[in-house]
């Protein structure tokens, strides 16, 4: 077992877990690990995909059980055995996929289970009284109290959990990927929210693949890989990103952006003067061979574009080209037909089945290749065509008839990858390719991408991250408030500021 830590300026660590070893069956999820979260201090918990921080968390909260180690709060062992006993502690989490209800109101959601009574009922006056204050207090001043939750932004919603999270008092808030569905304004709020409550006296565990967020916050960083602490917890101040990626990933990831040498082809796809409730005359081409990137800021209609040419939702108005000829796709069926495919954003509810395993998942759309003469399903041969494309995509672990819910976000993005990959499609549209996926998971899915451009397909990219924009593209289509502002090569010449400058509704000179 670890020595002990040493308290910080007299004070015993807050939270520490020594040598927690959790087993799930064939699987050793987590090793020996150490965490060692101070008083008044943003810890970091970094790590890729599966390298065992959702583990950790549950397991700090009482949802798992350890199977070994020792678990102490405030210097004195203790036993967390469920999430009432997580709460009675002061540890709240904000997780990645949001908690609230909905069709709930704010104030409901604020105390759900928890709810302030008053001679047995529930005290509205006292709990609009304390939610107020605590919503304030995160720069909710003028959300209705009444409002439903399903009526806010996501910004807002997450917003809300931490005025939550106040509200009961919380020394320790463990953030899960608070920033992967925020706008950059949203996010830089969030990051200075952070250090106030920090200055406030509460402790924040914060977990992200954004290493720039991270160095901005973090005091401390602990790094996981493959269950087991790799290497031992730094100062943020005295390490590079560089460094911790090493440590992420067991090796230096010198070149982000996998660069391909790939000749450009003739027209693939074409859209003219395409309209909808979102979006207006947006006209734009992808050469075989090309990354078309597509980039703009929150509200910018890109997504619900490509939606739109995938046929998920209607077009008031547009013509579509494919190799040269009008098509006509009223929905995703006559998309996946012309061979225009979607990789969707959200994968968890839009991408995939979750409670289906990866040959369901992975042969939903292609289920007429393995049917026989008599209409049966062979299902040896869509056993093995999933396990020849998961070797190929590095699909970790490799196990077809695992639930998509057990992967991790890199690999469950593997996965959607996949099933369009066995469609044979021509065009793939990447809506947020690496949104919550880990630095390493990143390259592999640049790589894949390489690929499919190699072998004569075209890819249209939509993202948020500038460096990926710049990194992946050939050219790039900037939209703003719904319409298309301008069309720049990526040669070098064009920069970030050239680019924002339409994002945002300006011209070049």
């Amino acid at each position: 077992m670890s020595e002990r830590t040493q308290p910080v300026g007299g004070r015993p660590p807050l939270l520490e877990m020594r040598d927690i070893t959790k087993l799930f069956p064939g699987v050793v999820a987590l090793s020996h690990v150490n965490l060692t979260i101070n008083q008044g201090e943003i810890h970091l918990l970094l790590g890729e995909n599966g390298a065992g921080k959702s583990t950790m968390i549950k397991t700090i909260i009482g949802i798992n059980k350890p199977e070994g180690g020792e678990m102490r709060w405030l210097g004195e062992p203790v036993k967390i055995n469920s999430i009432q006993d997580a709460y009675d502690l002061g540890i709240a989490v904000i997780y990645q996929e949001l908690s609230n209800i909905p069709c709930l109101s704010v104030v409901e959601n604020m105390y759900l289970g928890f709810e302030k009574k008053k001679i047995g009922l529930i005290d509205w006056k006292e709990q609009k009284r304390c939610a107020r204050k605590a919503l304030d207090r995160v720069g909710l001043s003028d959300v209705d109290l009444d409002t439903p939750m399903e009526n806010l932004g996501m910004g807002q919603r997450q917003l809300v959990e931490i005025a939550r999270a106040i509200d009961r008092n919380a020394r320790l808030l463990i953030m899960d990927e608070p920033t992967s569905s925020l706008s950059r304004k949203e996010i830089d709020f969030l990051l200075n929210l952070m250090k106030e409550l920090n200055q406030e006296g509460v402790s924040i565990l914060f977990i992200t693949h954004k290493l720039d967020e991270a160095k901005e916050v973090g005091h401390k960083v602990t790094v996981l890989k493959n269950g087991q602490n790799s290497g031992e917890t730094l100062d943020v101040a005295g390490v590079t990103e560089d460094q911790i990626i090493k440590m992420m990933v067991g090796r230096s990831l010198d070149e982000k952006f996998p660069k391909r040498k790939v000749s450009i082809g003739e027209e693939m796809f074409r859209c003219e003067g395409l309209c909808a409730e979102k979006f207006d005359n947006i006209s734009f081409s992808v050469r075989k061979g090309e990354l078309l990137g597509v980039f703009g800021l929150v509200g910018a209609g890109r997504t619900e574009a490509m939606r739109a040419i995938f046929g998920a939702d209607p077009l008031a108005d547009g013509r579509l080209y494919l190799e040269g000829q009008e098509i006509s796709i009223k929905n995703p069926r006559d998309a996946i037909k012309k061979g225009v495919v979607l990789i969707t954003e959200n994968r968890k509810e839009e991408g995939l089945i979750l409670i289906h395993d990866v040959i369901e998942n992975g042969t939903i759309v292609t289920m007429k290749k393995f049917r026989n003469p008599v209409g049966l399903v062979d299902n040896k041969k869509r056993r093995k065509m999933v396990c020849d494309y998961g070797a190929s995509l590095n699909l970790r672990p490799m196990q077809p008839e695992k639930e998509a819910m057990n992967f991790s976000g890199g690999n469950q993005q593997k996965i959607v990858i996949m099933k369009w990959l066995m469609s044979n499609a021509k065009v793939f549209i990447f809506d947020e390719p690496t949104k919550g996926v880990d630095v390493g998971a990143k390259v592999e899915i640049y790589n894949i991408m390489n690929d499919l451009l190699a072998q004569g397909a075209s890819i249209i990219m939509v993202s948020s991250e500038m460096e990926e924009i710049l990194g992946m593209s050939d050219r790039v289509m900037v939209m703003y408030e719904g319409h298309e502002t301008g069309v720049i090569e990526n040669d070098g010449k064009a920069g970030q500021e050239e680019i924002l400058t339409l994002a945002t509704g300006g011209k070049l000179a």
